[in-house]
């Protein structure tokens, strides 16, 4: 090849870039009309939009979260379920029993100070212990069972005089498998003689109006001591759902054992995620005539006239008197002798007067906002008594349920 066609080569192979480049003029020469500037502040002028396509994946039309995460769990606890056999059959077919077995670290109490540097000290401390119950089976007063909560429930079978030292009390979960570990209350079946046969009742969700108070789905029954739990999720009717509420307390009769009360009250997760659908609809009072296997749902009066559901924040049976009593925000204190019918008491403690509380049913100006109650064998022993908020105060600029303290409490006694 002769030198002029060496060099002629790369003359039109850059010449053809050019043309190539020159033939896209608007391309290549058009100006660029928004700046970056000008971009980022349209996307600041759409927060909405950017909010709905950051959940548009997270989220189904028509279905409530908290139902979904309810669904979720119930396939969780299928699977954790089948894994358990499955690792229980490769344990027995190990040749050593250290494959797969773990052993339980808890409950111990943590160090509450989480920057480390003693910022926000309180030494060591727990979750909320929301319910404790000593079974009566148990003449030892050994057994134990303790509800937290989100912790679920523990047993002991050694918390009484077997242990002295508090350090060697040994606590068992119970309802880890369970669909959820939000504890509100327990209850013990009486006239048992047999702690591996008692009945325990443990109402799920926490009514303690804390803005982390976790709803529940039910009330858990056991019927053998905690070793097996039905769920037990609406009332007879199918009416009342459980579902996004929290028992506060259970009550059994010592005169009747299968007739048990439960009192119903609202959880605040259960509103913010609305689980509790219609709010308030569903809480009140619930009775069984059967230990608990079902419910139904009770008669509320002032003088006669039905007021509307609310938050029952206590229950309790007093044996002197031979009925029980309940506490109704924003009502005040009532009774029942067969827990189906409930009328207001005709005198009610502390500033709970007629012109506070006029009979009505619905009422939001009757300055009980909790009560609770307690009970206890005999009026020779202690004072039944018991304990009302009659005052509610807000903070400004937070949300009224934000609000809520443990101020101006008065006692009365039954």
């Amino acid at each position: 090849m002769s030198p002029a066609r060496v060099a002629f080569g790369p003359r039109v192979f850059v010449l053809g870039l050019l043309l190539a480049h020159s033939s896209f003029p608007g391309h290549a020469q058009q100006p660029n009309t928004q700046s970056e500037s000008q971009i980022a502040e349209q996307d600041r002028d759409q927060p909405r939009h950017r909010e709905q396509w950051f959940m548009h994946g997270r989220l189904i039309p028509g279905e409530s979260g908290a139902a979904l995460r309810y669904r979720a769990h119930g396939q969780k606890i299928q699977l954790r379920s089948e894994q358990t056999s499955r690792m229980n059959a490769g344990i027995a077919a190990a040749s050593t029993t250290a494959i797969g077995i773990w052993t339980a670290l808890g409950p111990a109490p943590l160090a509450s100070d989480a920057t480390g540097l003693g910022q926000q000290d309180y030494g060591w401390v727990s979750g909320r212990a929301t319910a404790v119950a000593v079974d009566p089976a148990d003449a030892t007063g050994n057994t134990v069972y303790i509800g937290g909560a989100y912790g679920g429930v523990w047993k002991s079978t050694n918390a009484g005089p077997l242990s002295p030292n508090p350090a060697s009390v040994s606590w068992s979960p119970l309802i880890d498998n369970q669909a959820t570990l939000a504890v509100g209350s327990i209850a013990i079946q009486p006239g048992n003689a047999d702690p591996t046969k008692s009945v325990i009742l443990l109402g799920t969700g926490e009514t303690n109006s804390s803005m982390d108070s976790y709803y529940g789905l039910g009330i858990l029954r056991s019927a053998d001591a905690g070793n097996t739990w039905t769920l037990i999720t609406q009332d007879s009717s199918g009416t009342h759902p459980f579902a996004g509420m929290g028992f506060s307390k259970i009550a059994f009769s010592t005169a009747n054992p299968g007739l048990v009360v439960a009192a119903a009250a609202g959880a605040s997760q259960g509103v913010i995620d609305g689980l509790e659908t219609p709010v308030n609809t569903n809480r009140g009072i619930y009775y069984s005539n059967n230990g608990g296997v079902s419910w139904n749902y009770a008669n509320i009066s002032d003088v006669g006239t039905a007021i509307q559901p609310n938050s029952a924040t206590s229950v309790i049976y007093n044996a002197v008197a031979g009925r029980f009593f309940a506490a109704i925000r924003f009502h005040g204190f009532y009774s029942s002798s067969d827990g189906v019918n409930w009328t207001r008491l005709a005198t009610q403690p502390g500033g709970l007067s007629t012109f506070a509380c006029p009979t009505t049913p619905a009422s939001q100006g009757c300055p009980i906002y909790r009560g609770n109650s307690r009970s206890c064998p005999d009026a020779m022993r202690c004072t039944c008594g018991m304990w009302m908020k009659t005052k509610m105060t807000r903070e400004s600029g937070k949300a009224p349920m934000a609000g809520i303290r443990g101020r101006n409490w008065m006692t009365a006694r039954l």
